[in-house]
């Protein structure tokens, strides 16, 4: 055998140099999603016990079984003021606490988690449907319980406070809407700044 005769490595050690030299862009993409989904998590609870926490439940009086909100006094009925802070109070605060988390992951992840415009997209509707939910259940867990079903057997004149109630279950989608838009609006607003590739530009 001639001892200028070079032997080849084997294919599939050539291959698995080559393989390993290739980066994993993958991985910062998959930090990028668990991020966004992690902040909509937590801030899924933490909206979800605000709401809870600045809603004031209205109080009503027990009256043959039957539960009525607002009443103060059976003898003689009456009615007293703070019958307007059931659905619609609570309602009102939950699209607070949901839009302000929207908007605020949704300004986090278009600023500081934009290595893929499509993932950072992708990540906050499932993440913003994962913390509306989120927060829907800790608002329910935290509300009293159904007065009409506690006035049952009880006395009359008995005070119950209301439970916490939504004017409809699709306000979870604030969270996602919200942030998509905040998305929308910080993509378009740096797109036309965003500074030329110096390869591009023309040599004077």
């Amino acid at each position: 055998m001639p001892d200028n005769l070079i032997v080849p490595p084997p294919p599939s050690l050539h291959t698995t140099v080559r393989r390993s030299a290739r980066p994993d862009l993958s991985r910062p993409v998959r930090v990028q999603v668990t991020i966004i989904v992690a902040a909509f998590v937590v801030g899924g609870l933490a909206a979800g016990l605000a709401a809870a926490t600045l809603w004031t439940p209205p109080t009503g009086m027990v009256l043959e079984d039957k539960w009525y909100r607002g009443l103060i006094s059976i003898d003689p009925p009456a009615i007293g003021q703070n019958i307007d802070q059931g659905v619609f109070a609570a309602t009102a605060w939950f699209s607070v606490c949901a839009i302000v988390l929207g908007l605020l992951v949704g300004i986090a992840a278009a600023v500081w988690l934009n290595r893929s415009e499509l993932v950072t997209l992708a990540a906050v509707t499932i993440g913003g449907a994962i913390g509306g939910a989120l927060m829907l259940l800790v608002t329910s867990l935290l509300s009293p319980e159904d007065p009409n079903s506690l006035a049952k057997g009880a006395a009359d004149g008995t005070v119950l406070e209301d439970s916490f109630q939504l004017a409809s279950p699709w306000l979870v989608l604030l969270v996602p809407g919200s942030a998509m838009l905040a998305l929308m609006v910080i993509f378009l607003m740096w797109a036309p700044h965003q500074e030329a590739d110096p390869a591009d530009q023309p040599d004077s």
